[in-house]
């Protein structure tokens, strides 16, 4: 090993024990305890309970947006907790990520202008187009508050053993021996390097896992999927109780190979960057909408509520930093009816369906994440659209529709990106396109393989 690479290695070690160090920190003190304590105290309540507990969320929401930002400057605030609802429905507009993007100055807060005391959430999302989310400290604690509540629906707390499969930089890619891993000792998580789920690689990261032993595993589907199947290959299994699945829709055969290799029941999360919505599957199967995290309507192509599937919008309850109202997706989904065997009030929802996406393959042919590839989007700036094609094996094509500020720089960024964060031996070229097409079923696909 070279003393460059060591340098190399042994800085990237001490960064990020000093990120989980300073995260661990913020994100787990005592302020955090108290909210999973109240937050679990909400299951108990009744569906009448959550819904006033609802509304007054949804009250304070819609002042702070009225009193903050200029898009809803002209409503009236003079309404009641109990008229919140009905004030959302006839005086607030429908909005998406292309309303965001067309009014920064009327849809931001300060005018777009980010405050030292104000995180920035960057995402791409599945249609490449990066995004930013002003983020209050309050709105950053919920949200681990959210997710160890549902860690909680499979016995997890504080103290207890987790691996890590998603799209952290654990390990430099270049890197080709052991380890492939990261082990964060403030929250007793195994890190584990998808970008190293290959041939050479992979047989280390099985044997790490295995001694390690997890209660839970945090996955993408497509990454717990591609290592079940190298276990498969190897004719291995490794126990772990729970996955805990999201960031991408789970399909019924990754679901069977997952459960089948790791003996576990699956658990999956459904959320987003923009926090207007937050579901959680229970240990019944069953799909919650998390009634305390968002006020969520399904509505038609016309903006009406339907109890047939639709589009998933939320508005946010406890990012005053930046408050999304009737912020819709593109997403969608259709309300469960009855009551879940696990006893909580939280109304159920059938499985979301997302956008369409093709299947493309890395320098070394094996299958990249959507997830993974959106990684090399964020803090670009200046795009539109974009979309993700491969021309052949190893030979990938970004097509972009540029926003009118898109410089030579930000393609430069993009492509570095990409080679810092997805794959660094992939031949990628960016193409600048007016506009990019939808399929003959009105689908657009941000990965396309048009290699076959």
């Amino acid at each position: 090993m070279s003393t460059l690479f060591r340098t190399a290695a042994l800085s990237n070690l001490l960064k990020n024990q000093m990120f989980f160090a300073s995260r661990a920190m913020i994100r787990d003190g005592w302020p955090n305890h108290m909210m999973v304590n109240a937050l679990q105290r909400d299951e108990a309540l009744s569906a009448d309970e959550l819904q006033h507990r609802a509304r007054k969320h949804l009250h304070q929401t819609l002042q702070v947006a009225i009193g903050k930002l200029p898009y809803y400057a002209e409503i009236a605030s003079d309404f009641s907790v109990n008229q919140s609802e009905e004030v959302l429905r006839n005086c607030f507009p429908v909005i998406d990520k292309a309303t965001l993007l067309d009014n920064p100055t009327r849809l931001y807060p300060h005018a777009g202008s980010r405050r030292p005391w104000e995180s920035v959430g960057k995402t791409s999302g599945t249609t490449g187009t990066p995004l930013s989310i002003s983020r209050s400290m309050r709105s950053v604690l919920m949200e681990n508050a959210f997710i160890k509540r549902h860690w909680a629906w499979a016995g997890f707390h504080d103290g207890m053993k987790r691996a890590t499969l998603r799209g952290d930089m654990v390990v430099g890619l270049q890197q080709a021996t052991p380890p492939f891993w990261f082990m964060n000792h403030y929250n007793r998580q195994l890190l584990l390097s998808s970008r190293h789920l290959t041939d050479s690689c992979v047989i280390p990261i099985m044997n790490e896992l295995e001694r390690f032993a997890p209660h839970i595993l945090q996955a993408y589907p497509s990454t717990a999927y591609t290592l079940a199947l190298y276990l498969k290959r190897h004719d291995r299994r490794v126990s772990i109780p729970f996955v805990f699945t999201a960031s991408e829709p789970l399909y019924s055969h990754q679901r069977e190979m997952i459960e089948e290799r790791f003996g576990c029941k699956i658990m999956d999360m459904y959320g987003m960057a923009e926090r207007v919505a937050f579901a959680t599957q229970c240990e019944f199967g069953e799909m919650h909408i998390n009634s305390d995290y968002s006020y969520v309507e399904i509505l038609d192509e016309k903006g009406h509520p339907t109890d047939d599937y639709g589009y998933v919008t939320g508005t946010t309850f406890h990012n005053h930093a930046m408050p999304l109202v009737r912020y819709r997706l593109s997403d969608r989904t259709k309300w469960k009816r009855g009551q879940c065997l696990c006893g909580r009030a939280f109304p159920m929802i059938e499985p979301v369906t997302g956008k369409f996406e093709d299947r493309i393959t890395g320098s070394d042919g094996v299958e990249i994440s959507p997830s993974i590839l959106t990684f090399a989007f964020k803090g670009v700036e200046n795009i539109r659209k974009s979309q993700v094609a491969q021309l052949g094996p190893g030979r990938w094509e970004v097509r972009i529709v540029p926003a009118p500020a898109f410089e030579l720089a930000d393609q430069r960024k993009l492509i570095a990106n990409i080679h810092e964060l997805v794959d660094a031996r992939i031949d990628v070229n960016v193409v600048l396109k007016d506009e990019l097409s939808a399929t003959a079923a009105g689908k657009f696909q941000w990965v396309v393989n048009e290699s076959r």
